[in-house]
This record gives C-alpha cells, structure tokens and sequence, in this order.
C-alpha cells in the first residue's frame, strides 16, 4: 500500500496538489462556521441523573447563572445626581431585549399590613427628599433588606439583572451584554461613576472572548516559535519551513471538519488544534530526519521520498490509530461534552494521519528539485551527529545494566500509580481566570455587599399532591430546617420563604400561614417562582456559597444531608441537592475521572495494538513502563501537590500520552527495521545503532514541541498556562523514558533471541 501511495505522489503531483488546494479552500470556509462556546451549563449537559434533576430545577426555579451583576462605585456617598442618574439607568437597563428583571436599592420594597401591599423603600421621586442620604439610610435601616445592595459607606451598590431564561440557553447573551455596556458607556465622567460587569453570564462571556482571541494567537506564536527552533536544529531555513507545513494544513482540515460537522469550541475542544499540530509535528520530523538520510547517501528524489515513507509511515500510520484508540474511548462517557470532543479528536487525527504521509512527502516532491532545497536536504548536520553517538553509548552502558533499568521501572512505575490512584479530582467555574482578574476582583466586592452569587439548591417537597404549601406544620418545618442550617454553617447565608416570615414576626406583624399566603400573592412574579416555584408545590433553600473547589463543595453537600436525614420534615420530603454549583461539583468529578479511566484503558491497550501492528509481543509488552511512567509522574505529583486534576489536566495527559506513544513507536520501528535488515546476526551489539538512528529526531521533536507549546504561557486563562506546563513536563519526561528505558527493557525480553544470534 505504501508503494502504491509513494508512486501516486510521485506520478500525479499536479492532481493532488489540486486535490490539497481545494480542501485547504473548503477547510478554510468550514473554519469561519465554527460556534464558539462556554456556557456553564453546556458544560455539564449528560445522560446523569443529575443533569435531569438539574433541568427540571431549573424549568420550576429562577437560577442565580442567569444574572448579570453591575458593581457601582463612586469616590464619595451617593449624591442626589448620581442616585437620579442610576435610577434612570435601571429602567433603561430593564428594557433592554432579554432582560427579565431588575433589582437594586430602588426596587427594595417593605410589605404594610396594613395597606397588604408592598411599598418601594426608597421614594419613585428622589426631589421628595430634602437631602438624599436619608433614602440611603431608609435602604440600610430597612428589616426587610433580605439581600443588601449597599455599602456601609454608600460608596458602592450592586444592580442585578436577571436574563431570560431561553437567552441563557440560547447563548444570546453577547448582545445583552454588548447593550448594557454601550449604556454605561453614556454615563459622563464627570457623574463620577464607574460600571463594572460582573457576575456568570459575563465571566462566561469573558473566557468565551479570550477562548476566541488566544485561539489564533497562541497558535500562532507557538508554531513560529517552533519553527524558529526547527530551523536551529536542522539547521536549514528551508527544510524547517518545508517540514512546517503539513502541521498547518493539518490543523486548518481539523479545523474546517469541526465547522462543517457542527463540532463547536470550548473548554475541551479547543485542545484539539494542539492535539493535531503536536502529533503532526512530530511525524513530520522523523519523517524529515529519514528523508535527508537518503538524501545525504546521494539517492535520487522518488528513492529518497520512497525510502521515507517505507520507514515512516507504517509508524505514523500506528501512532494515529493507538492516539485514536485513546481519544475514541471517550465515547462511552455519559457527558456530551466529553462525545463531542473525542469525536472531534478522532477527525483530526485522521486529519493528522493525511497530513503527514500525503501532504509532507508531496511538498518534498514538488520542492526538491529546487537546488537550495536538495542542497539543504543533502547537507549533513553535525550537532545531530554528535548525540547520535552519545545516545549510542549511553544505550549501551544502560543495556549492560539492563535488569536494573527494569527493576527501578517497576518499582517507580507500581509507586506512582499508587500515588495516583485513586484519582481526586478538582473544578472551579473561575478557575479559567486569574484571582486577580478584574472582573473576579469585581465579583469579590459585590459579593461582599450582598451575598454570594452561587447557591446550593435545596427543595422542600410537599409529598401528596393537592394541600397546600404554605401551611402552618410545612412553615414550621421549613423554619425548623432553615434555622438548623444556619446554625451548623454560621459562614453562610441562607434564603428561603421563611426569611420573609422571621421579618414579619421581628416587625410584630402577623406571620400566620394566612398571613405569609396573602405576602405571596403581592409578590413579583419571579420572586415568587424564586421561593416555591412554578408549580408551588416546594419551598426553596438558597444556600449560597463562594466560588471554591469542587471537593470543598461536595464536602459541604454532605454536610448538608446529614442536617436534612436528622431533620423531621413532617408532610415534605427533601429532594437531593441541585443548582448549577451542585451539579458542577458532582458530575465534574465524574466526568474528569471517566476521562482519566478512559485514557488508563488506553495507556494499557495501545501497547497491545502495537504488538499485533509488528506482530511481536515483546514490542508491546516493553511499551507499557516507557508510555505510562511519564504520564503517572505528573499524575501523581498533581495528586501528592495537593493540584489534584481538573478538566484541562486530564486532557494534558491524553495530548502528551499521544506524544509519548510517538516516540516508542518510532523507537520499535527502527529497532525492527534494523533487526530485518541483519536477520539472524543481529545481537545486543547492534541494539545502541538503533538509538543512533532516532535520538536526534526524538530530541528534536521534543524541543520543537516543548518550545512551541510554551506559547501557552503567554496566555491570559491560568488553566491555559498549566496546560501548557504539563504537556512540556510529560514531553520530557517521554523523551527521557524512550531514551533510557524502552531499549533495556526490551533487551531484557528479548534476550534469549539476541543471545542466541550471537552464540
């Protein structure tokens, strides 16, 4: 099948450069399609009980990731101008399309039983007060300030506004958020005001932007950064741009079969280009190193692009399968985001696989006979011949050692998966910014007004069908649970039905069942849904926490029950904990370790690929230490650290786990091309001339990719930054398994063979 394709490239090169010119057209018009995406829900959207637990919440109860936060600041109290000019901005802001709700310190409202109404705290005509800071001090002495939205200072108050719950689902926030901005930005500098955004829908919007910018960018940078240092190591401007091309190409055919598959960008997806350029990369090298060996032996162009892909893309071919292998096992996940991006994976590495042995030998085809090319491929590279021989001595002074090798990577290898297992994970949803981000330093201030935006759902069923809710034993009860929680856990603040009831009975008014019943007619229509929900048949607990680790959330859960399993709950009946803070604690942890197990079943399976490709045991058997050791290095100091793994992490070791397979695959190939070619003479002699032949390209593949990849440190999302560190960490760390352990261990399995070949 090679030959066949090597007389192809060679013979019909017009044919297939149109053939390449036309999907690099048809990549580039797919590219432009694709959706860029990030919501906090999306995230998370799987078969799980969970998940639909979640979406019936969420269709019965208003969400708190459905809020836009404005933080308002001023170097002095409030004064009448910028509290009129605020109150006219929060009516304009509520008529903004896809807005639902406004609230803020004008819309605080107290209920006079008397008049059984609610009243606005603060006067509709702020001209009704002779001097202003008394409105203020009716919003900060009123007792029925629920969520405060002012300061102690009066320097500070908070605006929410609730979107539309369809808008949310339908990511059509951008344009919200664009509106309110274009608002604030009509505010004169002179009214002394400053407008900061906030919240979830913005920090989403926030990383969904940086997803977009840094895409191309870091792209970018990391490819001419690695182009930079492959033109050093082959020493050749020429052959280092040449060997750069398919990895492009591969990148925009991933790329445009994304956009016409529908496949969208996110938090994982947007991995993928990384993926293919590092896999691409890296055949391309060896692929390049082989060409200019039959270059520098003086063979001719179709001899020279024959010999390559005779030696090369059998392993290329190999590598491709194993690293799909691995990223098709991700299919089986419950998450739709995880099936998305393993098919995502699998087509770019078919993208990958195409790239690297028809595009790469067939830009070697058309540019050879351009004589700064052939001289450049021609030319012998001294430095690559100078760690030649060294690796070739070193694989031999390791093969004396052999048993040793095996033993200490045994032991390390046993050691290391004990530290790793069993995996613990982590996930926060600010954990793609920095803490010191404006917009999360902004979140800080708001929540220090009011209140944490993230909440810990917790419903209050009634069991049968048809009373009604708001009865005295059901009101007691969910006192009774109300109080008991704020009791065990004094550091949160908790809202429910009954916190409007307690300011009843503070004021000495009537705080009957009847009495709470009439309050919940003049209620808002969301403030009501807010407490008992569409169907009001379940009293709402927001129990509201700070953005933290999920294991710190999923401790508090448990918590949590332990108060509701004790708790006589009468007629109700407490349904598991929900919200999108819940949900995100939960099934992130499932779904990182189903990516950790999914890639360990891959880690153990690949080598059984690669011994049935070669048809020799031996070669699969001696892949296991040098593929899994450098992968469950960083996976247990990630553990040992206290790290643990986040979504980004599991994804680092699949990317490198492909990388480290590259490797062993073109180590195994030159050992069994070089074993062929000698037949029954070859021993343990020959084995280091096999570690000759590749530790230049191993090396160079590794430098270009660690160099290229540390464009990640440019980046302004963290998880971006410590993505980029842990593929540089485990590139590394293959490098340096392939190159001291995979040749001992398998001199030892294969010693008897060698020992008789010698004798």
């Amino acid at each position: 099948m090679i030959g066949h394709l090597v007389g192809a490239i060679c013979r019909q090169q017009r044919a297939l450069l149109v053939l390449v010119l036309g999907l690099l057209v048809v990549s580039l018009a797919g590219a432009s399609q694709i959706r860029v995406e990030d919501g906090a829900r999306d995230i998370f959207v799987s078969s799980f009980d969970e998940y639909a637990r979640f979406t019936q919440h969420t269709a019965e109860y208003p969400q708190s990731d459905s809020e836009i936060v404005v933080l308002v600041t001023s170097e002095q109290p409030f004064d009448r101008e910028q509290l009129t000019l605020l109150q006219d901005l929060v009516f304009d802001g509520q008529l903004i399309d896809g807005v639902d709700f406004a609230h803020s310190i004008f819309s605080m409202q107290e209920y006079d039983t008397e008049t059984e109404s609610f009243q606005s705290v603060i006067e509709g005509d702020l001209s009704a007060y002779d001097d202003v800071s008394d409105a203020l001090d009716e919003v900060a002495d009123s007792p029925w300030t629920i969520v405060p939205m002012l300061n102690a200072e009066r320097t500070e108050t908070i605006l929410v506004y609730a979107v539309e719950e369809q808008r949310v689902d339908d990511k059509q926030v951008q344009p919200i958020i664009d509106e309110f901005r274009e608002l604030f930005a009509q505010v004169p500098p002179e009214a002394g005001l400053n407008f900061q955004l906030t919240g979830t829908l913005p920090i989403l919007n926030t990383i969904v932007n940086r997803i977009i910018a840094e895409q191309g960018l870091l792209n970018g940078i990391g490819g001419l950064l690695g182009l930079i240092t492959s033109l050093f190591l082959f020493r050749s401007l020429v052959v280092g741009l040449l060997t750069g091309i398919a990895p492009i190409f591969a990148v925009l055919l991933t790329l445009g079969a994304m956009g016409w598959l529908g496949l969208e960008m996110n938090v994982l997806t947007n991995s993928i280009s990384i993926l293919i350029l590092v896999i691409t990369m890296a055949n391309c090298i060896h692929m390049t190193f082989e060409l200019r060996k039959f270059a520098r032996q003086g063979a001719g162009r179709n001899e020279s692009i024959r010999g390559m892909m005779q030696a090369i893309a059998s392993p290329c071919i190999l590598t491709g399968l194993t690293t799909m292998i691995a990223m098709a096992g991700l299919s089986y996940s419950d998450s739709e985001l995880i099936r998305v991006f393993s098919l995502a994976a699998v087509v770019g590495l078919c993208m990958s696989l195409f790239a690297a042995i028809v595009v790469h030998p067939l830009v070697f085809t058309l540019t050879w006979r351009i004589s700064p090319i052939e001289r450049a491929l021609r030319r012998q590279v001294l430095p690559q011949k100078y760690w030649s021989e060294l690796f070739g001595r070193t694989t031999q002074w390791l093969l004396r050692r052999k048993f040793t090798v095996l033993g200490v990577s045994v032991v390390a290898a046993a050691v290391l998966l004990a530290a790793f297992l069993p995996v613990q994970t982590t996930h926060r949803f600010n954990e793609y910014l920095h803490d010191d981000d404006p917009i999360l330093l902004a979140l800080e201030r708001a929540e220090a007004i009011s209140s944490p935006t993230q909440s810990l759902d917790i419903v209050l069923r009634q069991k049968e069908q048809g009373g009604a809710l708001v009865s005295e034993p059901n009101l007691d009860v969910l006192a009774s649970v109300h109080e008991d929680l704020e009791a065990a856990f004094p550091n949160n603040r908790i809202y429910s039905l009954h916190s409007l009831r307690r300011i009843l009975r503070d004021a000495g008014q009537g705080a009957s069942a009847d009495d709470v019943a009439e309050m919940l007619e003049k209620l808002p229509e969301r403030a009501q849904t807010e407490l008992i929900g569409e169907t009001g048949n379940g009293f709402k607990l927001s129990f509201r926490v700070a953005d933290q680790p999920s294991p710190q959330i999923r401790e508090l859960m448990d918590g949590i029950n332990a108060r509701l399993d004790q708790a006589d709950l009468g007629a109700l009946s407490a349904e598991p904990i929900t919200g999108l803070t819940a949900l995100a604690a939960v099934l992130s942890d499932k779904m990182i370790k189903e990516l950790t197990i999914s890639f360990l079943i891959a880690a153990f399976a690949c080598p059984i690929l690669i011994a049935l490709w070669f048809g020799q045991w031996r070669f699969g058997l001696a892949a296991v230490l040098p593929n899994v050791i450098p992968v469950l290095v960083v996976g247990a100091w990630l553990m040992v650290s206290g790290w643990h793994l986040q979504f980004i992490g599991a994804i680092a070791l699949s990317i490198a786990f492909g990388v480290a397979v590259d490797d062993t695959i073109h180590v195994l190939n030159r050992y069994d091309i070089n074993r062929r070619e000698k037949g029954r003479s070859f021993t343990f002699a020959d084995v280091p001339a096999v570690m000759k032949h590749v530790a230049p390209a191993l090396m160079t593949t590794t430098l270009v990719l660690s160099i290229g990849i540390s464009s990640a440190f440019l980046s302004e999302m963290p998880t971006v930054i410590f993505f980029g560190g842990m593929c540089i960490a485990i590139f590394t760390l293959a490098l340096l398994a392939d190159l001291f352990i995979l040749l001992p261990v398998l001199a030892v399995l294969e010693r008897k063979r060698l020992a008789s070949a010698a004798s």
